[in-house]
């Protein structure tokens, strides 16, 4: 199985992006710098973060460089992301090392922080705490930040001193200026790689990239900062709204003020995604050193560079040079025999994502492991891939061969008239779905024959996918289905607009859209921002969506809430009844229900 991590081995052979973005940072006559690492989610960004942070960890041109990661989604449930990150920040300089000896000049930055925090949650929420600090009654957040009794007085009247705005200006230059003497003085150069920005709210992505632009670049700094840029462009409009009679696009003039240099991972080819499938299943079967010898080869040999597709068996000629035992692996061997076969089509349906590769893998390599449970050697690994690729391509014709299999004498005759007519000049007219040019495809790739098969227990092996009441679509119209398909690949940068459009849509659309989309979030294939999009446009629909919510046997974890919240700020009474309810099924906690609610 393969998980959805960063691979520490290059096989998405992104080498030359990383060199490049290395050179960049190590050159530090252009810090600060911030770089962009663009791309959609699931295009391998974290495992190119992987491979610079290596890059620079090996270079030993500069001794004196720091590399620090940084999961910007951690931040998610703080109130001040800034505060977070700039904390977060200075506690990895303080344990390093190579600046030990300057760890009292570090501490008095994150000192002047914990001024900055009590400073602004005073301007922002209106809280005296000047006076209290006067009157001897400091209030909760000034404790919270105080190292202990005996230096609190000497605290609190620095506090007094940061609030009002001409001193939050002022805290925030001497921070910078600070810190930036600071990495002069001790020769240190700082790498920060900043992942995960896109899985942030809009609100905490522009305060990370506040911080970053504000507190932290300068001199001798550099920032790498992974996002899918179209995300990034939601939070920034989201934040500042397009003006009347305006022209000019501010998403696109706040990103070139904070990203100097944009980079952006292009989408794999049909060719890269049919490698990448070959390779993930080499990897399932060699250790990693050896895997890592295979890819290096695949490298020395030019294979990836090469117009033609990495084939079989030079993977085999290279397990032979490398002396691996290969030959007694028939498991081996059936999964190369099966993905080449299908390969070609998948990858036309994977539109250039990696993640999504690992993920048919993975749905094949489970079905064939339960069909073995089930049914030991009965089932065929290549016709049940095969079956796996049209759900893929076309759930409807994948439904729509299972009802006809349902009819199976000697055979499946409707399916061999399909197959009989591929190429006739009345195929597009009769069979218009199944036309497709990579429907086709599928139809004539191994087995061909599979009309003389018969297919109740693959059918069986794959239910999930049959049921058509409520979770289907044979009756929906093709402008629904487009909505559904839109919708099932959004992201939290796009998902907006396509709701906002869904109001144009009949009555009849509407409803079958949400009956779709309801069921694949409870089955969990539909995240919380497009449940919480869909509460925020539909009215109508607030009660239904709230009793899905309910019904989910899931815990509510911390990357949902912010979409819990801004459906409470929509209907606080739904709402209020679904925490209540959670909470009596022990799917959320107090602390985070209040946290929804708004409550201290």
């Amino acid at each position: 199985m393969w998980l959805d991590n960063a691979s520490n081995i290059d096989f998405l052979f992104y080498e030359p992006y990383a060199e490049i973005i290395s050179n960049i940072v190590n050159d530090q006559n252009n810090t600060p710098t911030t770089i962009g690492v663009f791309g959609l989610w699931g295009a391998g960004k974290s495992t190119l973060l992987n491979l610079i942070d290596k890059k620079l960890e090996s270079d030993k041109s500069d001794s004196n460089t720091l590399v620090i990661n940084v999961n910007a989604w951690m931040f998610e449930g703080y109130e001040d992301a800034k505060i977070a990150l700039m904390q977060c920040l200075l506690g990895e300089l303080e344990s390093k090392d190579k600046i030990s000896a300057f760890r009292e000049k570090i501490r008095k930055l994150i000192k002047r922080i914990d001024f900055l925090k009590v400073a602004s949650s005073a301007l922002s929420t209106g809280m005296a705490v000047a006076g209290s600090v006067a009157t001897g009654n400091p209030g909760f957040a000034a404790m919270s930040v105080a190292r202990n009794a005996q230096d609190f007085v000497e605290f609190a009247n620095d506090v007094k001193e940061s609030i009002g705005e001409e001193k939050i200006v002022d805290n925030i230059r001497n921070f910078k200026s600070e810190f930036e003497s600071l990495l002069k003085d001790s020769s240190v150069n700082i790498v920060v790689i900043v992942d995960d920005l896109d899985r942030c709210s809009p609100e905490r992505i522009i305060e990370t990239l506040e911080a970053i632009k504000l507190f932290l670049s300068v001199k001798n700094t550099s920032f790498i900062i992974a996002a899918d840029d179209n995300v990034i462009k939601y939070a920034i409009k989201k934040k500042y709204p397009k003006m009347e009679d305006m022209d000019v696009e501010l998403s696109e003039e706040y990103i070139e003020k904070i990203i100097q240099i944009p980079i952006y991972i292009p989408d794999l080819s049909t060719k890269d995604i049919e490698n990448y499938l070959l390779l993930l299943i080499t990897q399932n079967h060699f250790n990693a050193e050896q895997f890592k010898q295979i890819v290096e080869k695949v490298y020395e040999k030019g294979l990836i560079t090469k117009t033609d597709r990495i084939t079989v068996d030079q993977l085999f000629e290279i397990c032979r040079e490398l002396k691996f035992n290969y030959e007694e692996n028939t498991q081996l061997s059936d999964d190369f025999s099966v993905i080449d076969n299908i390969r070609n089509i998948v990858s036309a349906t994977l539109k250039g994502n990696p993640r999504q590769a690992k993920r048919f893998l993975n749905t094949f390599i489970t079905k064939r492991e339960l069909a073995r449970m089930y049914y030991g050697d009965e089932i065929e690994p290549q016709i049940l891939a095969k079956l796996l690729v049209l759900q893929k391509i076309d759930s409807e014709l994948f439904r729509q061969l299972n009802e006809w299999n349902k009819d199976y004498q000697t055979e499946n005759e409707e399916f061999k008239k399909v197959v009989d007519n591929v190429g006739t000049p009345e195929f597009k007219d009769d069979y218009k779905r199944w036309s497709a040019p990579n429907v086709i495809k599928w139809i004539e790739c191994e087995p061909k024959d599979l009309y003389k098969q018969r297919l109740d227990k693959y059918f069986y092996l794959t239910r999930e996918h049959l049921r058509t009441n409520g979770t289907g679509t044979s009756n929906t119209s093709e402008i629904a289905k487009s909505f559904i398909d839109r919708i099932s690949v959004s992201n939290e940068g796009t998902i907006k607009n396509i709701v906002s459009e869904m109001r144009s849509l009949n009555a009849v659309d509407i409803k079958s859209i949400f009956s779709v989309i309801l069921s694949a979030f409870k089955k969990g294939s539909i995240d919380y921002f497009v449940i919480s999009a869909l509460f925020s446009e539909f009215d109508d629909y607030r009660q239904e969506i709230a009793a899905v919510i309910i019904s989910k046997d899931e815990k509510l974890g911390m990357g949902d809430i912010n979409y819990m919240q801004t459906m409470y700020s929509k209907d606080s009474n739904i709402i209020d009844d679904v925490l209540k309810t959670l909470q009596q099924k022990h799917n959320i906690t107090v602390e985070l229900a209040k946290r929804i609610r708004g409550e201290k």
